[in-house]
């Protein structure tokens, strides 16, 4: 079983997630099992606030860095436009192969692709826009990824990073373990640089690990 770490009360977070409609059965099963194997996975409630954007929006072209098991596409491509298309970039080749068998089993009529490749090498050697970039790959890079995808997002397009709070420490100042002060410092330079940013307007919300949104002006 995977261990998290909450930010919000226990109690109230368990409240949430009893709340929220559950997940269609063939996502909820993907969602236990790899609640179960320890396999990284977006919580119920960020999906759901994901959820939400989504439809507003109502994205034509959406780009994921961090695949794991397809979990996360699977869900997002509910909400494309018709003919809408996810690129989704992972580097570690067997979680490739699952994200893909997967997708062919629960999503075949979904243009869903799988890229095999580091998130950074990705972004520098394409020429594209999109409407939605969700970032939950290596915390330590957000910044630089944030740096490419700005100018890889459409204007009024939103780029969401998950876990930005992680596990409450950024707001902990002198208090951090010393094995993540590298890590946190970098979420925290982050988080001060995409709130600053002009081009964009962005909110940091207190679910599941943090998760910031900024819509580009």
């Amino acid at each position: 079983m995977e261990k998290r770490f909450n930010i919000v009360n226990n109690d109230v977070e368990k409240y949430i997630q009893d709340t929220l409609a559950p997940l269609r059965d063939n996502l909820q099963v993907m969602y236990r099992n790899a609640l179960k194997n320890g396999v990284p996975v977006v919580r119920l409630e960020v999906l759901r606030v994901l959820e939400t954007y989504l439809i507003l929006k109502k994205p034509y072209s959406l780009l994921e860095l961090g695949t794991a098991t397809g979990f996360t596409s699977i869900f997002f491509s509910e909400y494309l436009k018709d003919n809408g298309y996810i690129d989704t970039v992972e580097n570690d080749l067997e979680m490739v192969k699952r994200a893909r068998e997967n997708i062919k089993e629960m999503a075949p009529d979904k243009n869903i692709n799988v890229i095999y490749a580091e998130a950074c090498d990705y972004l520098k050697n394409i020429n594209k826009k999109y409407d939605i970039i969700f970032i939950d790959a290596a915390k330590g890079h957000y910044e630089e990824y944030f740096d490419i995808c700005s100018n890889l997002v459409n204007n009024n397009g939103i780029i969401f990073s998950d876990n930005v709070l992680y596990r409450g420490m950024v707001a902990k100042g002198d208090k951090i373990p010393h094995r993540q002060k590298t890590l946190v410092e970098r979420l925290h330079g982050y988080l001060n640089r995409i709130t600053k940013d002009e081009r964009f307007c962005t909110s940091i919300l207190s679910v599941g690990d943090g998760l910031s949104v900024s819509v580009k002006k």
